[in-house]
């Protein structure tokens, strides 16, 4: 069972050891003395490199699970930073097209308000100048008329006399021309006034008189009518302007402001839509080496794990290797096993029959060492371990040259 243990750990960890240099193994095997101290000696030395390999790679692999633990950290915090990020350039972003289209609806407000405000003004202006047009027309024709009934008035006043009477005749008939279109005399009045132009007959011109001052002082009252009416006309319009022009001014303003508005808004939802899709992008670049550092990450330490399991079989097997190779019970056996003077080579003239039995027995060292190498390659499906439990069969006793020989090309391999 000793032996078993010691073939099957001697396998195992000579197939996946480093190298040893050709050099050291020479040294040993000129320095020990039996093939027992040999293999004592390089299993040792195994045993002290694996557990040194194991520190320098243990190293390694924690400089590279750190790695992987602050790179995942790192791109896990950015891809939460990325969601906050674009939840918030998200809420802006629809926060600014709706500020835009209620500004864009407003400034078309605006503009249709500024709009039908000129055409206001445009439309007073015009109605205002008629108006004035109208009253200058008309008070012109009532100065006239009013101005020639002075002069009539005169004369009629002044005398009877026939050149009088022939002066005040054209004056009557300039009053009558000078009568306002929109102004008519009664059928009465201008029946006493036509026949007085023609007859000249005194005793009318007392009538004529009254009809003229009539007239006077109807057109003079109709003139001041006329002009306070102007007057008020004009101040309402004036107002009307005043009051437009500022309305103007202040909705042209507001435009200009909104419209700047608008525009600052629009470069901003510009700029954070920007901001949004390289973020995005950043995103999913991050989630990318954030999946593919995750999936190497764990393929390493199953790695690692397997290499850990397989070193502790390893280091475990060399133990128990050496305990058994160092034990009392493996010396005596290998004492009354191996010959003086034949570790190496058998005599010409001793054919091994008589101790050969006892190692090939079903419960012998060797038969066991077979088996568990034969069960350690099939497991592992290792030709190399199945070679070597091939020339542990076939090895005679004391005969471990052929097998070191093999264990040595397994090192170096």
């Amino acid at each position: 069972m000793q032996l078993s243990s010691l073939s099957f750990a001697l396998a195992l960890v000579l197939l996946v050891a480093s190298p040893v240099s050709t050099e050291a193994l020479t040294l040993r095997k000129a320095a020990a003395g039996s093939p027992v101290e040999r293999v004592v000696t390089l299993l040792t030395d195994l045993k002290e490199k694996l557990l040194m390999d194991e520190k320098g790679e243990q190293k390694v692999y924690d400089k590279y699970a750190c790695w992987c633990e602050k790179t995942t950290a790192r791109k896990a915090e950015a891809i939460t930073d990325a969601n906050n990020d674009l939840r918030a350039f998200g809420q802006t972003i629809l926060s600014l097209k709706g500020k835009i289209a209620t500004l864009a609806f407003e400034i078309e407000e605006l503009e249709t308000h500024i709009k039908l405000n000129k055409e206001a003004q445009e439309q007073a202006t015009t109605i205002r100048q008629k108006e004035n047009a109208a009253f200058v027309a008309d008070t012109t024709e009532l100065k006239e008329a009013i101005s020639a009934m002075e002069k009539a008035v005169t004369v009629l006043v002044e005398g009877s006399s026939s050149l009088l009477q022939a002066e005040a005749k054209a004056k009557i008939k300039a009053v009558v021309a000078a009568i306002p279109s929109s102004k008519s005399l009664k059928a009465e009045q201008l029946t006493l006034l036509s026949e007085y132009m023609r007859s000249g007959y005194a005793p009318q011109s007392m009538t004529v008189q009254g009809i003229l001052k009539d007239m006077y002082e109807t057109f003079t009252a109709d003139l001041e009518s006329a002009t306070q009416a102007e007057a008020t006309a004009n101040t309402n319009f004036e107002a009307f302007i005043a009051t437009t022009t500022e309305e103007l001014h202040y909705m042209e303003k507001s435009k200009a402001e909104k419209e700047a508005e608008k525009a600052e808004s629009e470069q901003r939802l510009a700029d954070t839509q920007a901001l949004y899709d390289d973020t995005e992008e950043q995103k999913k670049a991050d989630i990318n080496l954030f999946d593919v550092t995750k999936d190497a990450c764990t393929a390493k330490h199953d790695t690692w794990e397997v290499r850990s399991s397989l070193r502790e079989e390893e280091v475990a097997g060399i133990t128990k290797a050496l305990e058994i190779l160092t034990s009392d019970a493996a010396r005596e056996l290998f004492a009354s096993s191996i010959k003086a003077g034949k570790e190496t080579g058998m005599d010409s003239r001793d054919t091994g029959r008589d101790i050969a039995p006892a190692f090939l027995q079903l419960g012998s060292p060797v038969a066991k060492a077979y088996a568990a190498l034969k069960e350690s390659a099939s497991a592992s499906h290792s030709v190399r371990l199945a070679m070597l439990a091939s020339k542990v069969r076939s090895a005679k006793v004391g005969h471990f040259d052929e097998v070191l020989a093999s264990i040595d090309k397994m090192i170096q391999t």
